[in-house]
């Protein structure tokens, strides 16, 4: 599960000053994106498939973190081109 790196990520990529009030109050959330993997490793395409709590702004953030990911060619997650990433996000207390 791609977890450990969504919270790096959205530490270095959102730090908590600059999340907006509405989004800091639901202190945390889920969303699960389906993108496709280029050669390279890297996602594209991606397309959000849930999230939680809906209009928090999770999904879009899971969105933007997904542009940083990287996959090994040949993850055993990738079919048929695609990966679904689940992420979890949690605001520190």
């Amino acid at each position: 599960m791609f977890t450990a790196l969504a919270m790096a990520a959205a530490i270095l990529a959102e730090p908590a000053g600059n999340i907006p009030p509405a989004r800091a109050e639901a202190r945390q959330g889920r969303a699960t994106v389906e993108c496709r993997v280029a050669k390279t490793g890297r996602l594209t395409q991606c397309v959000l498939l849930s999230e939680s709590p809906i209009g928090a702004g999770v999904g879009a953030f899971a969105l933007k973190l997904a542009a940083a990911y990287r996959v090994p060619p040949h993850d055993r997650r990738i079919r048929n081109g695609k990966v679904i990433i689940p992420l979890k996000f949690k605001l520190p207390d």
